[in-house]
């Protein structure tokens, strides 16, 4: 199983859903930059790769919100037929994303607590007690 990791900072870009190959396989990029709690001289913008059906998670994220990525880290080799040499490549897969607020908190709604349906009592012979 893939290890998960987390990332946080500013949206710098959101690119547009493209097909890859002819089979329809589908992705979507996404740059985030550095975060408010850490700038630095130096910009590090990252980018991650939603695929197939998570490409449709960033449709509600705008360009310089604050946002948490969820990702994996995926790595693959492929034999080069011409110069008979093996490229690696990386790639970081987002999972899942949130916009945060400025305290770093989500925007997503909490879900309520699940009620648990008890069975309704109606004689009161049939109690265990």
């Amino acid at each position: 199983m893939a290890q998960i990791y987390e990332y946080t900072g500013l949206v710098e870009e959101i690119g547009k859903t493209f097909e890859v190959g002819t089979n329809g396989f589908t992705k979507r990029e996404i740059v985030i930059g550095n975060d408010l709690e850490s700038p630095s001289k130096w910009p590090n913008p990252v980018k991650f790769t939603f695929k197939k059906d998570n490409c449709s998670l960033l449709d509600g994220v705008k360009k310089g919100c604050r946002a948490r990525v969820r990702f994996a880290i995926d790595g693959r080799r492929w034999d080069d037929p011409k110069t008979q040499t093996a490229k690696y490549f990386v790639d970081l897969t987002g999972l899942k994303i949130e916009v945060l607020n400025d305290d770093g908190s989500s925007t997503e709604p909490v879900p309520a607590p699940a009620v648990a349906n008890e069975p309704e009592i109606t004689d009161v012979d049939d109690m265990p007690f």
